[in-house]
């Protein structure tokens, strides 16, 4: 027997105590986190809606008296507007996870003063020709308790998710994981998130959430990490 074959026989029981430690290892060792990022653009449901145009479903601009902008830009300068955006979670994420974060990021490109934009999740069921005088149109008329979307424990939550705290432009994040998790695992059902602001306490242009000729849905985003349960 030459030294070689000597050397191998000698170490054999040790790799095969290296491999069925890395076999323990592997199979003890809870599978990692996972963290996509989704936008506007995978939304199934939106909708801007205006006091100053009680009937229309997207209402993102207003230059002269009766005609407002549907594009590219989102000019939200006054309380009487209102996001209203809805993701389908438990299409995006796979089944049997576990959400441990989820964060929602905005951009906007103009601010003036200092606005905060209130983010709560919607209760009240809204589709079909939903505007701000109504949730929905079809297949039957059903308005909103309070116009807007506003009523509080009846068309939303009571209390806010989170709050945008906008001084200045580029990226702002809050944290919703809770609502996701909620929406994920059935505890809520999942109707979106109705994005408002309370006080006249400034302007705040972003790129529109949806344009069929631009970018800018791509600029609000939900970041999700989960792991296996």
């Amino acid at each position: 027997m030459n030294r070689g074959h000597v050397a191998s026989i000698f170490f054999a029981p040790w790799r095969l105590g290296v491999r069925l430690f890395l076999i323990i290892l592997l199979i003890a060792s809870p599978a990692s986190a996972r963290t996509i990022t989704v936008t506007a653009e995978d939304c199934d449901q939106m909708a801007f809606i205006s006091s100053a145009a009680p009937r229309l479903s997207w209402a993102m601009s207003q230059g002269p008296a009766n005609v407002f902008g549907t594009q590219p830009s989102l000019h939200w300068h006054s309380p009487g507007m209102t996001l209203l955006m809805r993701l389908p979670i438990t299409e995006l994420v796979p089944p049997g996870q576990r959400i441990t974060k989820a964060e929602l990021t905005i951009a906007p490109h103009y601010v003036a003063g200092t606005p905060s934009i209130q983010v709560r999740r919607v209760l009240a069921e809204w589709g079909t020709g939903v505007c701000h005088q109504y949730r929905m149109t079809y297949p039957q008329k059903l308005e909103w308790a309070q116009p807007g979307g506003r009523g509080a424990a009846t068309d939303r939550t009571a209390k806010d998710s989170a709050v945008f705290k906008i001084a200045k432009v580029g990226e702002h994040t809050v944290d919703l994981t809770e609502d996701v998790e909620l929406w994920y695992t059935g505890g809520a059902a999942n109707r979106g998130w109705i994005l408002s602001r309370e006080n006249n306490d400034g302007a705040v242009y972003f790129p529109s959430p949806y344009s069929p000729y631009h970018a800018g849905g791509k600029q609000w985003k939900l970041q999700i990490t989960f792991e296996p349960k």
